[in-house]
Order: C-alpha cells, then sequence, then structure tokens
C-alpha cells in the first residue's frame, strides 16, 4: 500500500467522527486499522480498498490514467527544476483533481499545485495540509515540500541544500539571499548553481543563475561589483539570445539602466532604457527619475503619467506600492521645494516602508539617497548614518 494512505484514512476517518470500530466492522480487526493508520502494516489493497469504500474514497485504479498521470508528474517535475513550468502546465490536474487527490500521485499534486498559489488553492493551507504526511513522502516530494518551507521560512535552505544540491535549489536558495540583502551568500549560492546547471546540462538553469548573478552584483557596492554585475549579464544575454528568450533580455536592458540611475550615470541608464522594447511600470518609473535627474521635468512627468495608466493592469497585492513610488516622483516633480515638505516626507518613508515588507531589499534601497536629502535639511545627521549603515554604499 501506498505510505500515505495510513494518514490518509486516519484523517478522513475523524473528520467523519468515526471510531476505529466502527470504520473496520466486517472488513478487519481494529487492532489491524491502528496499524494500517500508523503505518505499521501493509495491508492488501482489498483491505484498503473497502476502508475507503467505508469512507466514501474512490482510489483510482485505472490503469490507463495512472500511467498518464506517472508521465505527466514526472515532466511537471522536470518543468519545475528547470524554470519552464507554467500555471497552464498544470491545467490537467486541476480538471482532473478529484482523480489526482485519490490516486498514489495524491502528494506529487498537492506539492506541484503549490508552485503556483494564485492558482485555485492557497499555498499556506496546502503546506499544512501536507505537514502530517511529510514523514512517509518519497525523496523527490520531501525534498520539494522542505523547498517550500525554505521559501516561508520556515526552514533553512542549509537543510534543504544537505539534501540535495541541484541547480534549482542552489539557485533559489541564492535568490532568497539576494532578496533578503545577504548579496556575498547570494553570490556564493548562485555560483554554485551556474556550475551545477553546467554539469546537468540545463541551459534554462544556466540562464537563471547568471541573469540574477547580475543582480545580486548590481545590489553590491564593494569594488569591481559594477564590473562583475556586466560580466554576468552579458553572459546571461548570450545564453538568453541562444534560447530565444527576450523577454529575459529585455529585464537585463532594464537592470542595467536602473542601476546605472543609482550610480548616477544617468547618460549610461538612459542609453539601456531607450533599448527596451518591453516598457513595464518599474521601466518608466525608473526612466522619470533618469529624466528627472537629467533636469528634464516635463519628459519626467510624461513618463511618469504613462506608467501610471498600466497600474490597473496589475496584480491587486503590489497595486498601493506601485501607486506609492509614483506618487513620491510625482510629488518631487511638481513641488519645487519638495525637501522641505513634511508631506513628501511622509509620503516617501511611508513608501520606503510598504517597499521593505513586500519587496527584496534593493528596492527600499533605491530610495533611501532621497530619505538621506531630506533629513539633511533637517540635520538629523544621526538618523543618515543610521540609514547609511544599513545600506552601505
Amino acid at each position: 500500500m501506498e505510505p500515505f494512505l495510513g494518514i490518509l484514512i486516519r484523517k478522513e476517518r475523524l473528520k467523519q467522527n468515526l471510531s476505529q470500530e466502527g470504520l473496520c466492522k466486517g472488513i478487519c480487526v481494529v487492532s489491524y486499522v491502528s496499524k494500517i493508520e500508523k503505518g505499521q502494516a501493509d495491508a492488501s489493497p482489498e483491505i484498503i480498498s473497502a476502508l475507503l469504500q467505508q469512507l466514501g474514497i474512490s482510489y483510482e485504479t485505472d490503469p490507463s490514467f495512472l500511467k498518464q498521470a506517472q508521465t505527466l508528474i514526472g515532466q511537471l517535475y522536470e518543468k519545475l527544476y528547470s524554470y519552464t513550468l507554467k500555471e497552464e502546465d498544470l491545467r490537467e490536474i486541476r480538471q482532473e483533481n478529484s482523480r489526482y487527490l485519490s490516486s498514489k500521485y495524491m502528494l506529487d499534486a498537492l506539492l506541484l499545485l503549490c508552485s503556483f498559489p494564485e492558482g485555485e488553492r492557497k499555498p499556506a493551507p496546502l503546506l499544512e495540509e501536507l505537514q502530517e504526511y511529510a514523514p512517509c513522502m518519497a525523496k523527490r516530494q520531501y525534498e520539494l515540500y522542505l523547498y517550500y518551507l525554505c521559501l516561508e521560512g520556515k526552514e533553512p535552505f542549509d537543510k534543504l541544500l544537505k539534501l540535495t544540491a541541484n541547480s534549482f535549489f542552489l539557485i533559489q536558495a541564492g535568490v532568497w539571499h539576494w532578496t533578503k540583502g545577504d548579496y556575498m551568500q547570494a553570490a556564493e549560492l548562485l555560483s554554485k548553481g551556474y556550475s551545477a546547471a553546467c554539469e546537468e546540462g540545463n541551459i534554462y538553469n544556466m540562464l537563471e543563475a547568471k541573469a540574477t548573478l547580475g543582480n545580486c552584483y548590481s545590489s553590491m557596492d564593494s569594488p569591481g561589483s559594477r564590473e562583475m554585475m556586466m560580466r554576468q549579464y552579458q553572459v546571461a544575454e548570450r545564453i538568453a539570445q541562444a534560447l530565444g528568450a527576450e523577454a529575459c533580455i529585455q529585464d537585463i536592458y532594464y537592470n542595467i539602466g536602473a542601476t546605472s540611475l543609482e550610480w548616477g550615470e544617468t547618460d549610461l541608464a538612459e542609453a539601456y532604457f531607450q533599448k527596451c522594447t518591453s516598457q513595464s511600470i518599474w521601466y518608466y518609473h525608473k526612466y522619470a527619475i533618469c529624466k528627472e535627474k537629467q533636469g528634464k521635468r516635463k519628459e519626467a512627468l510624461a513618463l511618469l503619467l504613462q506608467g501610471r495608466e498600466k497600474i490597473p493592469n496589475e496584480p491587486g497585492d503590489v497595486s498601493r506600492e506601485l501607486e506609492e513610488i509614483y506618487d513620491v516622483v510625482e510629488y518631487r516633480l511638481r513641488h519645487e521645494g519638495y525637501q522641505e515638505d513634511p508631506q513628501y516626507e511622509t509620503l516617501l518613508r511611508t513608501c520606503m516602508k510598504h517597499l521593505g515588507e513586500r519587496f527584496p531589499k534593493s528596492y527600499q534601497k533605491f530610495h533611501v539617497p532621497f530619505l538621506i536629502e531630506v533629513l539633511e535639511r533637517q540635520r538629523k545627521y544621526k538618523e543618515i548614518c543610521e540609514w547609511m549603515r544599513e545600506f552601505p554604499g
């Protein structure tokens, strides 16, 4: 019998307020049911089928379906670990949900559904539902379950990487550290992830590792970080061109432009923004600031207004932050003495607070120089030092 079936039987029995005696009547003895629920007995298919039937659960045994499910589940794992899984790839599991969740592939199906939390079932309840099954999970199931816990901050990535060090998990650990502002640790993991991807012959993971390494070095302020950033992005761009991954190339151009803007190199920033054909909300925001720094306020405002038109099309859970970053820039463009305006300071601090709560640390860092500009006018040098310690460079 599948190891998880004992837990499933116990959970459903308790849900229906059935005693073990009531469940097993006419099927087997109470002590045997107890062993089945604890995973201490390898019951025959006939007994398992009878217990499930007593609980009103139909267990999928159709050989044709199970063969098809085995193939699909294997493909989905491969896609997930190669950064090529899309939500539509899970369509069959969603459409045949009841069959997958009453088959030997129940845990695999639930775990794969966690990869797209915006789908039908939310991640937190799914992870809670899966917790009880963790002791009886197969290796690939437990690794994926542990990975989700790492993303939630409930387990350290080190624990996962001791079990397996495939390129996907190494890269994702690097991404996690990057979002937390631990750039050196992130770079080390991403470099290992790239090497592992090369060994695996996984070009999609090679691209993800190099592109994220570029992001990582763009967030650093150590000597040579600019050169390292460009080196990573150049390799990533070549891989992206080979794959025809135009969206990734556009992201690279945007990231170089945004980083150049932070470094005060507005001409270089503009050159890369002009290369962008994919013009997102973030693109218009950064390009407007570039024009602002060049003293071209009318052009900056025009870009900002173009970007604002796109906000209603963005997911609702980030619309507040998007509105706030636009409000801050627009306030500067429309008010000459904004540095000494309490309303501007409130807008800026609120914006930074919310960015810090929802986005990688680098998003908040981008706004620190604007806050320091305000604090200098107020001679709040102690607070300036505190911000500079938290966000050096």
